[in-house]
């Protein structure tokens, strides 16, 4: 049985991803307070929850982290003026909370058997993509996230860690939600689990090596 760790159920999609984990025989735990069928909520406190869940579990195969945070105030552009405030905010909770967050959960990973690590992210903050003329804030805050998450696919994949980065499609910015959540949670169940493929047996054309993040299409996106 493999232990997850889903770091809060605040969205509809998060809710749905967490009950196909569960479905699919998966042991769950999620951060916070929102209630979900079939996961062991563990309360609003990283430290607290991770010494729970070293005695009932010892260990995480899974880590998921939903950050995925945007302000309405993040509408400006360079004709308007950037707002510093905003940015600062959006930055911190889309890259410094999370790498707090996975920094305190990191001794779990090791424990674990698949020490897989996913994010989630949105094509439009792609750098080759982007063709928005506002909402910097996120952007930037996801840019920057990418940069992270790239060190630490440096680190952590000679230890035998994989990353995924996945964008499930839920924006405003999405074409008038024809990705239900649903579908997302269940396009991410088998993005988040499955081996990325060995081309032709082939050692040396591993696809676990490259970074890459795809969409609930199945769609591969440029960084």
């Amino acid at each position: 049985m493999m232990n997850v760790l889903i770091t809060s159920l605040k969205k509809e999609f998060d809710k749905k991803l967490a009950g196909v984990l569960a479905r699919e025989g998966c042991r769950v735990f999620a951060l916070g307070e929102d209630e979900a069928p079939g996961v062991t909520l563990l309360g609003s406190d990283p430290k607290k929850a991770a010494d729970t869940l070293l005695k009932d579990a010892g260990l995480i195969d899974l880590y998921i982290d939903i950050s995925d945070e945007r302000s309405a105030l993040d509408n400006f552009n360079v004709r308007s003026g950037l707002s510093d405030q905003v940015m600062r905010e959006l930055y911190d909770a889309n890259v410094i909370k999370p790498m707090a967050m996975l920094e305190t959960f990191f001794p779990l990973l090791e424990a674990g058997v698949t020490k897989r690590i996913c994010f989630l992210t949105a094509a439009e903050a792609s750098i080759n993509e982007a063709r928005g003329t506002e909402g910097y804030g996120y952007k930037m805050a996801k840019a920057g996230l990418h940069n992270f998450l790239q060190i630490t696919r440096n680190v952590l994949a000679p230890k035998g860690y994989s990353i995924r980065v996945y964008d499930p499609c839920q924006s405003a910015a999405d074409a008038a939600g024809i990705v239900t959540a649903e579908m997302a949670a269940e396009a991410a169940f088998n993005y988040f689990t499955r081996v990325r493929g060995i081309e032709r047996g082939d050692q040396n054309r591993d696809d676990e090596k490259n970074l890459v993040f795809r969409d609930a299409y199945g769609r591969q996106h440029s960084w």
